[in-house]
């Protein structure tokens, strides 16, 4: 999990820079980029944690939250193009 382990750590280290921009172009997509933030976030962390005692589950589990937020970044992504396009 050593590879997996090290991405993980960069996504959390990118959503800590990402949180302090505190900023979308859209507001309508905030919610979308939020709760991807918060996905990524928490996802990373169990992923971390089960990374680091070699517990398959709940690696996998924060894996599956990570998916989650990019289920939401594409949302936010979505809808910062539309409200763009719209301009």
């Amino acid at each position: 999990m050593d590879s997996r382990d090290t991405a993980c750590r960069e996504l959390l280290t990118a959503v800590a820079k990402a949180k302090k921009l505190d900023t979308t172009p859209s507001d309508n997509a905030r919610e979308f980029w939020t709760e991807a933030l918060t996905a990524f976030e928490h996802g990373g962390n169990e992923w971390v944690a089960g990374a680091a005692k070699n517990d398959e589950p709940q690696a996998a589990e924060g894996i599956r939250e990570v998916l989650t937020g990019l289920s939401r970044l594409a949302s936010a992504v979505s809808m910062i193009r539309s409200d763009l396009d719209a301009k």
